[in-house]
């Protein structure tokens, strides 16, 4: 009985993962639909919505996915993921993920460099429950290969504790160990790992039981 109770919860476990992913599957043809037409207007059923409209739909559908995905593997949350810091020089990059953030009830504040990034955490009162970064971007004329790097390690030398992820390419994944003994909390190359890494700071608002 103990066994068959045990396997009852490990698929009850797997559910959620499979649904998401035959529910992203389904969407495909509609995402298709959007890049395919260019007109303003699409047909879904027997309506017509705006590409905005749907794009809206899509990000609050996804967001959800991604974080009931989030939520499979992360401990019971003791606080609310309630604000983040992202800093990339090109954030339209991260567009859909700071949308699916934002639907998820998380307010996002872009930063374009380390030191509007050390600026805005300066800030009295800050709002910020973790930190994302890309590892490579321009600063002060030049490139900087290891920015996100260089972000970590003068947090950790001014003792500031908040979480800080790496969310870069496959270079920044191969630096792993060194950002990990740097300070860093975590890298990630997926947004799907990204969203798991922060539900492990906080649940997120809008799916608060």
């Amino acid at each position: 009985m103990k066994d068959a109770t045990e396997l009852i919860k490990a698929l009850t476990g797997l559910a959620w993962p499979l649904m998401a992913g035959v529910a992203l599957w389904r969407l495909f043809p509609l995402i298709k639909e959007i890049v395919r037409s260019r007109g303003f207007t699409i047909k879904v059923g027997e309506a017509e919505l705006s590409v905005q409209e749907v794009s809206e739909s899509l990000i609050r559908t996804t967001a959800d996915l991604q974080g009931r995905l989030a939520s499979v593997r992360a401990p019971a949350a003791t606080r609310v993921l309630d604000s983040v810091l992202w800093v990339d020089d090109r954030p339209e990059n991260n567009a859909t993920e700071v949308a699916q953030l934002r639907a998820l009830g998380v307010e996002v504040t872009l930063a374009k460099s380390t030191d509007e990034a050390l600026r805005a955490l300066a800030r009295p009162n800050r709002p910020f429950d973790a930190v994302i970064s890309d590892m490579s971007r321009w600063e002060r004329t030049r490139p900087n290969r290891t920015a996100g790097l260089d972000l970590i390690r003068e947090l950790r030398a001014q003792d500031d504790p908040i979480p800080v992820f790496i969310f870069a390419t496959a270079r920044a994944l191969a630096l792993r160990e060194e950002i990990t003994n740097a300070g860093g909390t975590g890298v990630v190359g997926s947004s799907t790992e990204l969203f798991q890494l922060l539900r492990g700071v906080g649940e997120f608002p809008t799916q608060r039981a």
